[in-house]
């Protein structure tokens, strides 16, 4: 591995962070706080005001406008104000790094690492969007919304970025053929096992079940009530926890309402401990998610020793091996038959996910930021 004689100066974009103070954070988002916490890189930071009580770091921070409870349209005004207060930190500062990285594929990072002063810049890039089935006309505008985004954003990225941090092996080979001849390094999310093991472990509940996740339909929201509306009468006493907010939550709890289920209760958000204290006492873990980066939630449930169930994404079985019960992508009937037939968990479950331990990860990041640093610049 090359590595640089001196420390390496970087620069990180996490400009399109939606973190603000008492809520989720994104996966993509978890991966870097926890490397700017773990790595004592101290890097110099592009993010919103609302997400920097995540952060310390002895670099500096230039804030763009911090979030707000916006539409649709609300939210476009915002990334694109972000840009332009991106693209003027990135012209006035004088710095040259050794390296600029923009947290995520989107125009609100990739843009200002663009405009940046840097030896190499790169992008991390947990999933390829795949084609979405929009369940109303907001979904679909916001739907193909992103799908153009992507299209720009990876333009960019072939121009301006000289390495790709991607997030799996699935997603390796999918910019292998959109970014040709770019080094692409692979990175898993990770969990913070030290954490989880603070939190008390109480007796699994048989009866409890959860979800955790954005409420939106590319997470199998929609599926889940389907499949709990059949376990009302094949098993009444199961109930399930749904825990996070998204824009298609009234469209959800129409639907709940609709089909008079009992067995369904939204959480909101619910602080770490909370949400620990929860997967650890629940027997049941459903993630009918169509489409994530890497699987964080899953790695999370599966550590504390969840039976889980979840459609097989092509990069699944790479990562998590047998352990989860899967089910074939889309289908909620075959998600109702994986839940009847999931099996107890395996003694060598919970240590097999040790391995994505966040220190793990964080060291694997800073030697792939080493090989780049280290490298001739093309």
């Amino acid at each position: 591995m090359a590595t640089t004689s001196s420390p390496i100066s970087l620069l990180l974009s996490l400009n399109g962070s939606l973190a603000s103070e008492g809520k989720s954070v994104g996966g993509g988002d978890l991966v870097l706080f926890k490397f700017i916490r773990l790595a004592q890189m101290h890097p110099d930071l592009l993010i919103p005001e609302s997400a920097q009580g995540f952060v310390s770091t002895d670099g500096k921070k230039f804030l763009t406008r911090k979030n707000n409870q916006l539409s649709l349209l609300g939210i476009i005004s915002l990334f694109l104000v972000r840009i332009v207060q991106g693209i003027w930190h990135g012209i006035r500062n004088p710095t040259v790094y050794d390296v600029a990285l923009a947290g995520s594929p989107f125009a609100v990072d990739v843009i200002p690492i663009w405009v940046s002063k840097a030896r190499h810049k790169g992008s991390v890039i947990y999933h390829v969007l795949p084609e979405r089935k929009a369940v109303s006309f907001s979904t679909w505008v916001r739907f193909s919304l992103a799908a153009i985004e992507q299209k720009i954003t990876f333009a960019i990225l072939r121009q301006a970025c000289d390495f790709i941090v991607a997030g799996n092996e699935f997603t390796r080979r999918q910019l292998k053929a959109r970014l040709p001849g770019k080094p692409i390094f692979t990175l898993p999310a990770g969990i913070d096992a030290a954490n989880f093991d603070r939190v008390p472990s109480p007796a699994k509940d048989p009866n409890l079940a959860c979800f955790i996740g954005r409420l939106v339909s590319q997470k199998g929201i929609f599926d889940l009530v389907k499949c709990m509306e059949a376990l009302a009468k094949s098993h009444p006493d199961l109930q399930l926890v749904m825990v996070g907010t998204g824009p298609e939550r009234d469209l959800l709890v129409s639907e709940i309402q609709r089909l008079k289920l009992t067995n369904i209760r939204l959480s909101g958000f619910i602080s770490e401990t909370e949400k620990i204290a929860l997967l650890k006492k629940s027997t049941f873990f459903f993630f009918p998610s169509y489409e994530e980066g890497w699987g964080i939630a899953l790695a999370e449930a599966l550590y504390c020793e969840c039976r889980c169930v979840c459609y097989e994404l092509a990069h699944y079985r790479s990562i998590f091996g047998y352990f989860p019960a899967y089910a074939r992508l889309g289908d909620s009937q075959d998600f109702l038959r994986a839940i009847k037939e999931c099996k107890p968990v395996s003694a060598a479950q919970k240590d097999f996910i040790r391995q994505y331990d966040d220190p793990k990860v964080v060291q694997q990041l800073v030697a792939h930021l080493e090989t780049v640093a280290g490298s001739h610049p093309d």
